[in-house]
C-alpha cells in the first residue's frame, strides 16, 4: 500500500512510535525516570496531533479509520486523561514498564475511537484488554488484592470480548461489511441471525461500559486496582467504548426491541448504581458504583437524539472526565505508602482542619458529579435533562431525578465526613504534596469551576457539530 492509499490519524502512528522508542530504551540501558519522561513526551505529541492525519480518507467511506470533530474530541478527552494519569503515577512507577503498558492502553483506546470498522476496533479492544491486567498488578504494597482484580479484569474481559466478537462474526454474514453498520436481515439471510448479532455486540458493549446487568465486576476490579489505573478505567476505558457504541448504533435508526432493551437498561443502570453506591464504606468501590449510573446519565443523551445530543454528550463526557479525574488525583495526593489507596471513607475525617487544599478540592469535584453549581456537572446534567424533555422522556426524567438525589447523598456524606473532628489516621498525617499533584489538581480544578460558571469560553470549541447538527457528522 503506497502512501496516498492509506489514512491514518496522526495520534496513532506518534503514540506507536513511543512505544517503540521506551521498549528500545528499556532493551539497551534501562533508567527509572527516562520511561515516565519518554511517555510524556509520547502523550503531548500525541495530543498535539489530534486534528491531523496521513494521506487521504476514501470517499466512499470504506476506510478502517474516520477523523470528524467527534473523534476529535473523544481523543482529546483519551489522551489528556491519560497525561493526568501518568502524572499521578509519576512518583510510584518502578522502570519504564508502567509507563509502556499505560501508553498502550492509549494507543489501544484512540484506536478505537478513530475505529469506523470493526477491524481497528477490536484490535484497539484487545490492546486496551491486554494492557490492563499488568498495569492492575503494579501495586507494590497490595500485591494480592491486585492480581485478583487483574486475574478478575483478564477472565471477564475475555468473556465478553468474545461475545462481541461472535456478534460481529453473525453480523458479517448477515451484511457482508466489517463497516459500523447495524445489521439488517437481506435476501438468503434468516431475521433471527440480525437480531442475534445485535443482541450480542450489544451486550458486549455494555460489558465494556459496565451498564447495569454487566457491572459487577467494576467495583471489585477497582477497588484491587492502584489509584491511576481505576482512574484509567473509570475514565479512559468508558469514553472510547462509549464512543464507539456511539457510532455503532447512531449509524442507523434502531428497531423498536433494541428501545425497549435500551430504556430497561438506561434504567436499571442509573437505579442500579446509585443504590449500590449506597452501601459503600470504600471511596474506591463508591466510585467505581457511581461510574456506572453516569453511563446511564449518558444513554439517555443517545437515546435522546435531536439538536441537543451532540451538547449534551459533549459537556457530561468532559464534565464526568475532570471531575472524576480529580477525585481520583486527591486520593493519590492523599495515599501514603503504607496505605496507598487510601479508600477508606471514615478515614478522610478531619481533612478539612488537616489539608484544607485537598479537601476543598475533593468536595469541588464531588459536587461538580452531583450536578450542583458552580461545577461544570450541573451544566452537564441540566442538558442531559434537556435531550429528555425535548423528546417528552417522562419515565427517563423521573429516573434521573431519583438517581440524582440518591448521588447527591452519597456526595455530600463524604463532604460530611471530610468536616468531622481531626484524627489521627495515616490517611490525614502531615505530608508534603508532590508539585505535579498539586498542579494537576489545580488544573482539573480550574477546568471544573471555569466550565461550570463560564460554559461557552470552555465547551463551545469543543462540541463536535454545530447547533442542530448530528452527533455524527462527516468531515
Amino acid at each position: 500500500m503506497i502512501v496516498h492509499d492509506l489514512f491514518l490519524p496522526l495520534p496513532l502512528p506518534v503514540l506507536s512510535a513511543g512505544i517503540m522508542l521506551m521498549l528500545a530504551d528499556m532493551a539497551w540501558r534501562r533508567a527509572a525516570a527516562r520511561g515516565p519522561a519518554l511517555g510524556l513526551v509520547t502523550l503531548l505529541a500525541a495530543l498535539a496531533t489530534v486534528a491531523y492525519h496521513v494521506g487521504a480518507s476514501p470517499p466512499d467511506g470504506t476506510g478502517l479509520f474516520i477523523q470528524d470533530r467527534w473523534t476529535a474530541c473523544t481523543a482529546l478527552l483519551v489522551l489528556f486523561s491519560a497525561l493526568c494519569i501518568l502524572l499521578m503515577s509519576w512518583r510510584d512507577v518502578a522502570g519504564g514498564e508502567y509507563t509502556l503498558l499505560l501508553v498502550l492502553a492509549t494507543l489501544g483506546a484512540t484506536a478505537m475511537v478513530f475505529s469506523a470498522n470493526d477491524i481497528p476496533f477490536f484490535l484497539g479492544l484487545e490492546i486496551v484488554g491486554m494492557s490492563l491486567p499488568g498495569l492492575l498488578a503494579f501495586r507494590r504494597h497490595q500485591i494480592m488484592p491486585a492480581c485478583e482484580a487483574a486475574m478478575k479484569y483478564l477472565i471477564l474481559s475475555g468473556l465478553s470480548s468474545a461475545v462481541l466478537l461472535f456478534g460481529m462474526g453473525l453480523a458479517y454474514a448477515t451484511t457482508g461489511s466489517l463497516r459500523f453498520v447495524l445489521p439488517a436481515p437481506v435476501a438468503g439471510t434468516p431475521p433471527a441471525m440480525a437480531m442475534a448479532a445485535t443482541v450480542m455486540i450489544l451486550a458486549g458493549m455494555f460489558f465494556k461500559l459496565s451498564a447495569v446487568p454487566f457491572h459487577m465486576w467494576l467495583p471489585d476490579v477497582m477497588e484491587g486496582a492502584p489509584v491511576p489505573v481505576a482512574a484509567f478505567i473509570a475514565v479512559v476505558s468508558k469514553i472510547a467504548m462509549f464512543s464507539v457504541f456511539v457510532r455503532y448504533f447512531g449509524a442507523g435508526p434502531v428497531t423498536p426491541t433494541l428501545n425497549g432493551v435500551l430504556y430497561a437498561v438506561i434504567i436499571l443502570t442509573i437505579l442500579g448504581g446509585n443504590l449500590l453506591a449506597l452501601r459503600q464504606t470504600s471511596l474506591m468501590r463508591l466510585m467505581a458504583c457511581s461510574s456506572i449510573a453516569h453511563v446511564g446519565y449518558l444513554l439517555i443523551a443517545f437515546f435522546c437524539p435531536g439538536s441537543l445530543q451532540a451538547g449534551a454528550i459533549t459537556v457530561y463526557l468532559l464534565a464526568y472526565t475532570v471531575s472524576t479525574l480529580g477525585v481520583f488525583a486527591i486520593m493519590s495526593a492523599s495515599a501514603v505508602p503504607a496505605d496507598p489507596g487510601g479508600t477508606v471513607i471514615a478515614e478522610w475525617k478531619g481533612l478539612f482542619s488537616r489539608r484544607p487544599f485537598l479537601a476543598t478540592a475533593m468536595s469541588l469535584m464531588l459536587l461538580s458529579l452531583a450536578g450542583i453549581p458552580p461545577g461544570i456537572g450541573f451544566l452537564a446534567k441540566f442538558q442531559i435533562a434537556a435531550t429528555g424533555v425535548e423528546h417528552q422522556r417522562d419515565l427517563l426524567l423521573c429516573v434521573l431525578v431519583i438517581g440524582s438525589i440518591i448521588g447527591l447523598y452519597y456526595y455530600l456524606n463524604i463532604i460530611r465526613v471530610m468536616m468531622g473532628t481531626a484524627t489521627l489516621s495515616p490517611l490525614t498525617m502531615d505530608r508534603r504534596m508532590q508539585p505535579e499533584l498539586t498542579a494537576l489538581i489545580i488544573v482539573l480544578s480550574m477546568i471544573v469551576v471555569i466550565g461550570g460558571l463560564f460554559p461557552a469560553r470552555i465547551i463551545q470549541p469543543l462540541l463536535p457539530v454545530s447547533p442542530g447538527g448530528s452527533i455524527l457528522p462527516t468531515e
